[in-house]
């Protein structure tokens, strides 16, 4: 199918357009699951996808947002991310975010799993995840993609973060 990055089991990860406006806000614009700062309205969420595709296409290459499609249905599901950590981490980051309704499925870990083999094929010898570390859920998914914890937490969005790390096999 055009557009798709990489399939698995369940997902297709195919990338963000402008235009995902309903699917970005739908995980983008829901407190529950954005509660760092989610987006207020639709019409913020617009503005805000329009700015990350905006910023995507400066990305150096094998680096994207994609979403979690569904391949039965079609649902988007959620998203996962390989983009250059904010500073003071620096390196390159993964992250997934997942609507609420979607919680608990694996979705997360099966998203970003090809991403990890993605990131050793583009030739990075590690990945980190920075994570609140209240956030078991995300906890988790770093644990089951085979990330440890690393070095102290940090400030991030005016929120402590503590780094996992993958480290090329």
């Amino acid at each position: 199918m055009p557009g798709v990055f990489v399939s698995t089991e369940r997902l297709d990860l195919i990338p963000f357009r402008e235009g995902d406006v309903d699917d970005y806000h739908r995980v983008w614009g829901d407190p529950e699951v954005i509660w760092w700062g989610a987006s207020p309205g639709r019409e913020a969420s617009a503005g805000a996808l329009a700015r990350l595709v905006a910023r995507i296409t400066e990305m150096p290459d094998g680096m994207d947002w994609w979403w979690l499609r569904r391949r039965d249905d079609g649902v988007v599901v959620g998203d996962v991310c390989l983009q250059q950590a904010p500073e003071p981490f620096g390196g390159v980051e993964i992250g997934w975010h997942l609507a609420r309704e979607h919680f608990g499925f694996g979705y997360a870990t099966e998203g970003a799993t090809p991403l990890l083999s993605h990131s050793w094929e583009i030739g990075l010898d590690e990945v980190i995840a920075t994570i609140v570390p209240m956030n078991l859920p995300s906890v988790r998914v770093a644990e089951r993609l085979g990330m440890v914890r690393r070095g102290p937490t940090l400030p991030r969005s005016n929120l402590a973060h503590g780094v996992w790390v993958a480290v090329r096999p």
